[in-house]
């Protein structure tokens, strides 16, 4: 890239983005494409080479003020992410393979290694669960954790030795502006503050459900527990779309009739289970890509995609892409998307919108609100491992892995299971920064509008506000901007 400038390396940076975001629509929706992630950097190598790292680092040091040092520091790390994204990218196309050509044998079934989390998810038989945890444990110990031990150590290596960190921790750190032992001392506060509550829940839960004791029993069977299927007969996909339309509509935001949005929400043999929001270019192309499963899982999943879409699609075009495509930390993102998501344990919206009677509404707000707490403990378990793991950089060691998630959640949890279980980028504090976010959210929303926000234009309206700002405010700045609030971890009674 010669003549270097932040215009033209951001502009680069965006076209590699909108190349690789392409490709994951592709990918989820299963259709072929005959470039790789690998073929897409490669095709934009100015954006890897250190003269443009180096510039960039002067770049921000030498700024003349904060929105040159802000939009300087987004696309240095960018490029970063780039390089190590470049650098791993064969062994994840290695990964992509066994993962979709792996089979487990459960008595003559055989199951894609891609397909364990739905199967775990519908399987009633407990035996069958067991004989599936044997199974994939072998085959993460043969197959997977190899190549995932190779990303780990190769992405260690990279900010370490060519980009002068001194682990992996303090890397994302930097990038996402926010300090670990800050959010760790926060977080075991509140493991400890809630695990009476979380305790008594979850055991009774676990006993009603599988009739056997919360102690000992592993995380296989928390994907059964998790996935709440009473009340599936009440969500078929029809009052799914008109609730989440009709809300939708009373807020004022009409996604369904965006043309900026595509909605590929259809039951498809080619998809990927994971569901995405996928933003091309923002807010212009945003994509929204979901395999049903049935129940109330899906309502879930499309509410939480939805918030995605919501936020994405508010962003002022005309903001700088640092300001729309580029983000230190994803949690402002998430806070939409769990925003939404919450809707369905809020007792009011089911009754209001989806129609449940009162006691049902109740019954299902308590098991997702349990659901929820487990879930946010679950991740501060991998965030605590995480954050400990590369730290202490001895990255064939799991016991961190193990002890963590033992804890938070009080499932066990299989030695084997580590790497494949981590998140890249501790997305694990973004998702819980996210949920904090999102309470913080919700209950602004309910001073400002009342308990039944979801039907006031002006809630939308306010959301739209939030969102305009794109990704130049952190999660903390909008909260203290829109809503007087610093960002605390949700309570629970």
């Amino acid at each position: 890239m010669s003549d270097l400038s932040l215009g033209k390396i951001v502009e680069q940076l965006d076209a590699a983005h909108r190349d690789l975001a392409r490709l994951a629509v592709n990918q989820a929706q299963g259709f072929p494409s005959a470039l790789g992630v690998g073929d897409i950097l490669e095709s934009r190598p100015s954006l890897l080479k250190n003269r443009t790292i180096d510039y960039l680092k002067k770049l921000r040091e030498e700024a003349s003020n904060e929105d040159i040092r802000n939009r300087s520091s987004r696309a240095l790390f960018g490029c970063i992410d780039l390089t190590i994204e470049q650098r791993t990218a064969s062994l994840g196309d290695m990964l992509k393979f066994y993962m979709e050509h792996g089979r487990m044998n459960i008595d003559q079934e055989k199951i894609p290694a891609l397909d364990i989390i739905p199967w775990l998810q519908k399987q009633d038989n407990f035996e069958k669960r067991e004989l599936m945890r044997v199974d994939s444990t072998i085959f993460l110990k043969k197959i997977i954790n190899p190549i995932l031990l190779g990303i780990t150590e190769l992405t260690v290596r990279t900010v370490k030795e060519r980009f002068g960190y001194d682990s992996y921790a303090h890397y994302c750190e930097d990038k996402k502006q926010v300090s670990f032992d800050y959010w760790h001392n926060k977080t075991v506060i509140f493991l400890d503050t809630t695990q009476d509550n979380y305790g008594n829940a979850m055991s009774a839960w676990v006993e009603n459900s599988m009739g056997r004791p919360f102690k000992n029993i592993n995380r296989y069977h928390a994907l059964r527990l998790l996935r709440i299927d009473d009340f599936d007969d009440l969500f078929h996909p029809e009052l799914i779309l008109r609730a989440v339309s009709q809300t939708l509509e009373g807020l004022g935001l009409d996604l369904f009739e965006n043309p900026n949005l595509f909605f590929e929400i259809e039951n498809s043999p080619l998809k990927n289970n994971d569901a995405l929001c996928v933003a091309v270019d923002i807010p212009h192309e945003i994509h929204i890509i979901m395999q049903p499963v049935g129940g109330l899982l899906d309502l879930e999943t499309l509410l939480h995609e939805v918030g995605h879409a919501a936020f994405l699609s508010s962003v002022d075009p005309s903001l700088p892409i640092e300001y729309r495509r580029l983000y230190r930390s994803s949690s402002l993102d998430e806070s939409f998307a769990f925003l939404f998501m919450g809707l369905a344990e809020n007792p009011i919206w089911l009754t209001k919108i989806v129609r449940m009677n009162k006691d049902k509404a109740e019954t299902l707000s308590k098991l997702a609100n349990t659901k929820r707490l487990c879930l946010i403990r679950r991740y501060i378990g991998k965030f605590l491992a995480e954050k400990e793991y590369f730290e202490k950089q001895d990255l064939k060691d799991s016991s961190f892995y193990c002890h963590f998630l033992e804890k938070a959640t009080g499932f066990e949890h299989e030695p084997e299971g580590y790497l494949i279980d981590m998140e890249t980028d501790f997305y694990s504090l973004d998702y819980v920064m996210g949920w904090s976010g999102a309470h913080i959210l919700q209950k602004s929303l309910e001073a400002k509008f009342g308990e039944d926000w979801f039907i006031k234009r002006e809630a939308g309206t306010f959301l739209r506000e939030i969102a305009f700002s794109g990704r130049k405010l952190s999660l903390d700045e909008a909260l203290e901007k829109f809503c007087a609030s610093e960002l605390v971890l949700p309570s629970f009674s």
